[in-house]
């Protein structure tokens, strides 16, 4: 039955009633149905979606919109859930993933992908099937290992889809956190080491990922000049079939300065520490970049060393461990958007938390690994709510405190509203 559907996704005739697609795949791929709250009513009966449900279902319209052999898909639909207003970047996502010859293997390949990850995102699954993991890849990866009877669609597969979807699930993040270079070199290893070896696996993980992008974009309306940055990251991944994974992040950091005009060479460490600032807070006007560049260039020496240690130098290749910045676009976007607060004393209390992560972490022996993630994003609130007065923002107290559930490791600030 899957092979059906993904068969019908392909072809030329437009699928026009979601709901029943969305029955079908119910069918096809049993696994959704944990995920629905009345089991046994069809889809096409339901009025409205919510949680790791909504979710799957606006993943496989994305995969229909994205593969669809219609032309052009048609991006509204009845469901006000199900309808696409990103129009720009689904055409533009569909013109690049066309080079990649996407055929009924890696179509259903994908769908059973996301049926695993909107699973592992919801908490009964992760509770039974999961390990306890908060993480939906981690609890994906987790009932594979040892729930297998609970994943029929995924134990269909045969062995290369397998290792696509174990891949993809060990490799993944979010385009989003590319485009704001939350990311670190580290991540493109992982996805070389896993998906390099099998063919055709980083164009798999680029599909992947594009998928998830346009569902996360879906009620965005996108000028082209942020239509071309999502090009140009995904181009990025692409060159780790040829190029080493700090030299394809190299040439992201090298892409997105000469939009500005701006050189950068290979030991510049400094300069590309600024360029991964202007990118955490997602503005593209040059005066802009410009502004950031001089309040970076008036920190104090020990802030910039930090900055080049910690955001160009451990990279989670060859020096470990990088911290990763999940939520780092919202807090340099909250605190550059406050009168308040500003950019220097953000991007300085930014260097106290890598210089304290660097200080508790680098050298425990429980972090002996490439990559640790520091959740910055939990102090956007109190970037956007500060009001002077007291404490300097740079000077705010803060602690570490490691979430070993999540493994993230969170900021707390003494003081900010919870």
């Amino acid at each position: 039955r899957l092979h059906e559907i993904t068969s019908e996704i392909l072809s030329h005739i437009p699928i026009e009633d979601m709901k029943a697609y969305f029955d079908g795949l119910c069918t096809a791929v049993p696994e959704l149905l944990y995920l629905r709250e009345r089991p046994s009513e069809p889809v096409t009966s339901q009025r409205s979606f919510a949680g790791a449900e909504l979710a799957a279902f606006q993943t496989m319209r994305s995969v229909y919109l994205l593969f669809t052999g219609s032309e052009p898909p048609v991006l509204d639909d009845e469901a006000v859930e199900f309808s696409f207003l990103c129009e720009s970047i689904v055409t533009d996502t569909r013109t690049q993933l066309k080079g990649y010859s996407v055929d009924v293997s890696g179509v259903e390949t994908l769908i059973v992908l996301f049926t695993l990850r909107a699973l592992g995102s919801y908490e009964p699954f992760q509770k039974r099937f999961g390990g306890c993991h908060k993480d939906c890849d981690k609890a994906a990866l987790h009932a594979i290992e040892h729930q297998g009877s609970s994943l029929p669609s995924f134990h269909r597969l045969a062995e290369t889809q397998q290792a696509l979807i174990k891949g993809c699930l060990e490799a993944w993040f979010p385009l989003e956190m590319l485009l704001s270079t939350e990311v670190a070199p580290g991540h493109f290893m992982n996805a070389k080491d896993l998906l390099g070896p099998i063919e055709g696996g980083i164009s798999f993980f680029i599909c992947a990922l594009s998928v998830d992008h346009v569902v996360c974009m879906r009620n965005s309306v996108l000028p082209d000049e942020a239509v071309d940055l999502i090009r140009l990251s995904s181009h990025s991944l692409l060159s780790l079939d040829k190029y080493t994974a700090g030299r394809c992040y190299e040439m992201v950091l090298k892409k997105r300065g000469e939009r500005h005009s701006w050189r950068i060479v290979r030991d510049d460490l400094f300069l590309k520490a600024i360029v991964r600032i202007c990118c955490f807070i997602g503005r593209e006007d040059t005066d802009f970049w410009n502004e950031v560049q001089n309040s970076c260039e008036e920190l104090e020496s020990k802030e910039k060393e930090v900055l080049k240690k910690e955001l160009a130098s451990k990279d989670g290749c060859a020096e470990t461990p990088a911290y990763i910045l999940p939520g780092a676009s919202r807090f340099m976007d909250a605190a550059s958007s406050n009168p308040a607060v500003g950019l220097g004393p953000a991007i300085t209390l930014l260097a106290r938390v890598l210089e304290d992560a660097a200080r508790n972490f680098d050298k425990m022996p429980s972090h002996h690994k490439r990559m640790v993630y520091l959740d910055i994003g939990g102090i956007a609130r109190w970037a956007r709510e500060y009001c002077g007065g007291g404490v300097p923002f740079e000077d705010t107290p803060f602690q570490l405190r490691e979430d070993v559930g999540s493994g993230l490791v969170a900021i707390e600030i003494a003081g900010a509203p919870s």
